[in-house]
């Protein structure tokens, strides 16, 4: 059976590139973002590896929407095997607002937080 790989931030960027390639390798993936357009893309290229994409949108800064998504996955593919989590922004520090840093730590520790208590 394939690992069931859930990845946040999975709609774009680094997130997006770490589910084609757990695709790629042959794993289920689970695709998380709050994007659905992009999440629904994304799951499209990773299914072309022969592989089950569900896209789900959710907020992994919020618990409740995570536990939502994982019960949904354990449902539909079968337990997770593994949690990755995390947010960038791509700009110059000092065009970074405080908000844009809060968010980016909110996604990435609460992602991995959130996520490794459902493993």
């Amino acid at each position: 059976m394939a690992s069931i790989v859930v990845i946040t931030g999975a709609g774009a960027g680094v997130g997006r590139a770490t589910a084609v390639e757990f695709a790629r390798r042959g794993c289920d993936v689970v695709l998380l973002s709050r994007n659905a357009a992009r999440l629904e893309t994304a799951a499209s290229e990773c299914q072309r590896f022969g592989v089950r994409a569900l896209a789900l949108p959710t907020d992994v800064a919020d618990a409740g929407a995570v536990d939502q998504a994982a019960s949904r996955t354990e449902q539909e593919l079968g337990p997770i095997g593994v949690n990755v989590a995390m947010a960038t922004v791509f700009a110059p520090v000092s065009k970074l607002t405080p908000e844009e840093f809060k968010r980016g730590t909110e996604v990435t520790y609460l992602g991995q937080v959130h996520g490794t208590m459902r493993l």
